[in-house]
């Protein structure tokens, strides 16, 4: 029954296009309903809108500095003048226009796969894992991110402009590497375009372009590594176990995309992403088997490479290799085999899906892809939604984390949070005097008034407070907290001296993914929020419970208080 549904959709052009369209709407509703203008949970933004101030005054040598100053690895080029741009005609920021930018250059790249998989000629029917694919919601970190999103996405956008470029446009290889240009001053990685079209003119036949693309190269190198300045420990090849940590952090990082949540620990969700990452790699050296002997009369017999497709995924999955292992000789050392996971990661692994699939359409027989087609089309749909279940309620709780960590940054001089980059109050309150963000959970009291007394509404005892694992850990387990305005709804704790004031955000579950089917509910009742001890200052804090619904406040006493020495 399900084929026969799914061959009626083959020959139905409409419906093609609406399954198209539908995880872009998804995509889109998801992003709406939780991007808040709030910085985001590291202090990414409020460093890089630092380049406001004094820019407009600067000469144009001081401008050139500060628009390429690193940051820590990067020179951020593009997120810095999109923001430049945004002062200048609406004179505010709004983080929210950042991340709306940031994720259309996300929805660009779809229209370039498009652009590729018009040439295949194949029924539109063979797009829709594309879209399924590339629209999950698993790089959320970035979604949200405000301007960081701008260097994450856009690198991503400009690189596969430059790539197609190479591949199809050969003889305009000047377009080629002026958008390998761009990734590069976008983001680190974007340097990697630059051998990867050097790869594509050697199998496209075109020696010329080679050199010229290795000279082009070597300028911008010389530009981008003039004052480069290192931060971070490198892979020792002498310690057997960072080896080890290096060599299966390769694969989960391009198997990443099978934890299906970004934020797990699991080792058994971690394992199974390794092997993923193994399989995939596997899979497409099983797809290429038969055109190596092609590729390689490409380069030394200088025949021309004439599959399009199978180059432009190929030089897909080239990208994703080189950064794979330009972030395990980085990372390693300092962030371990788990640091491999990290959700601003997590697109990267969605790349190889894509690479993996295109090169599936272009190398295989007819008679494969027809066989295998309604499989990949439910699996494509079927990953999307889980994807999108097992993390929304994690992007969810990370946004208000955004908003709690704003309010204890602005509400404690000495936070150690803002401590941690270098930064003051009056630094911080500058900058985000040009985003103007909101300060939820300020209304209806004063935190900054800490000699006032806090009149509660009633009183709420916590289910669970107790230190542990180094954190002052708060829970109600039997209510459910639901957000009616948005997702800065909900129920937080705050801890209250003569001296500071600190929020924690409710971190919510979800209920597991038969019940959202069977009952149609997501969030499971109570939750749960913590302060990490190194985070309070000493001194004797009274425990409060913050309820923000529907855009308002109620304080509610607990009756618990914590001493901290």
């Amino acid at each position: 029954m399900i084929l026969s549904l799914l061959n009626f959709f083959k020959n139905k052009t409409w419906l093609d296009l609406l399954f198209c369209i539908l995880p872009v709407i998804i995509y889109a509703w998801a992003f709406k309903s939780i991007a808040l203008n709030v910085n985001y949970v590291a202090f990414d933004d409020i460093l890089i809108l630092g380049i406001i101030p004094g820019f407009e005054d600067a000469s144009w040598a001081v401008k050139w500095k500060r628009l390429t100053e690193l940051f820590p690895e990067h020179r951020l080029v593009f997120s810095r003048s999109v923001i430049l741009l945004l002062q200048t005609f609406f004179g505010k920021i709004n983080l929210i226009w950042a991340m709306s930018i940031a994720n259309l250059c996300w929805a660009g790249c779809s229209l370039i796969f498009y652009k590729v998989f018009k040439r295949t000629q194949l029924s539109l029917w063979y797009f829709v894992p594309f879209m399924w694919l590339w629209f999950n919601f698993q790089s959320f970190e970035n979604i949200f991110w405000g301007v960081s999103s701008l260097c994450n996405f856009g690198v991503l956008l400009f690189v596969f402009t430059a790539l197609y470029f190479a591949v199809y446009y050969p003889g305009k290889i000047a377009i080629a590497l002026f958008f390998a240009a761009i990734a590069t001053f976008t983001y680190g990685n974007g340097l990697m375009a630059f051998p990867i079209i050097a790869v594509i003119c050697l199998f496209s036949g075109r020696r010329i372009s080679f050199f010229i693309t290795f000279g082009v190269a070597t300028v911008i190198a010389i530009i981008y590594f003039i004052d480069f300045t290192p931060i971070t420990q490198n892979l020792d090849f002498s310690d057997p176990a960072e080896v080890k940590e290096g060599f299966l952090g390769i694969f989960g990082f391009l198997g990443s995309i099978a934890t299906l949540a970004a934020y797990t620990a699991q080792p058994l969700m971690l394992s199974l992403a390794v092997a993923t990452g193994m399989f995939m790699t596997a899979l497409l050296l099983f797809l290429f088997r038969n055109q190596v002997k092609y590729l390689w009369d490409a380069v030394w017999g200088n025949k021309p490479y004439r599959n399009k497709e199978a180059l432009f995924a190929l030089s897909l999955a080239m990208f994703v290799g080189i950064t794979a292992l330009a972030l395990t000789y980085k990372r390693i050392p300092t962030d371990h085999f788990e640091g491999m996971f990290k959700g601003r990661y997590r697109m990267y692994s969605t790349i190889c899906c894509i690479s993996l699939y295109l090169s599936f359409l272009s190398l295989s027989r007819s008679s494969h892809r027809k066989s295998l087609s309604p499989i990949l089309f439910i699996a494509a749909i079927g990953l999307n939604l889980v994807i999108l279940h097992s993390n929304f309620a994690d992007a969810v709780n990370n946004r208000r984390a955004a908003v709690a960590q704003e309010f204890n940054a602005r509400y404690n001089a000495d936070w150690l949070g803002t401590r941690m980059f270098s930064m003051d109050r009056a630094h911080l309150e500058k900058i985000r005097a040009y985003y103007a963000s909101a300060d939820p959970l300020a209304e209806q009291w004063s935190p900054a008034n800490l000699s006032s007394e806090i009149v509660c509404d009633s009183l709420y005892a916590p289910d669970v407070f107790e230190l542990r694992n180094g954190n002052i850990t708060v829970a109600f387990g039997d209510v459910f907290f639901s957000s009616k305005k948005d997702y800065t709804d909900g129920a937080y704790v705050l801890l209250r001296s003569d001296k500071h004031v600190y929020a924690a955000q409710p971190n919510q579950q979800t209920v597991p993914l038969k019940t959202t089917l069977r009952r149609q509910m997501y969030f499971a009742k109570g939750i749960s929020a913590s302060f990490h001890i190194a985070t309070i200052e000493p001194g004797l804090y009274r425990v409060y419970l913050l309820v923000r619904e529907n855009g308002r406040n109620k304080i509610y006493c607990t009756g618990k208080t914590w001493k901290e020495e």
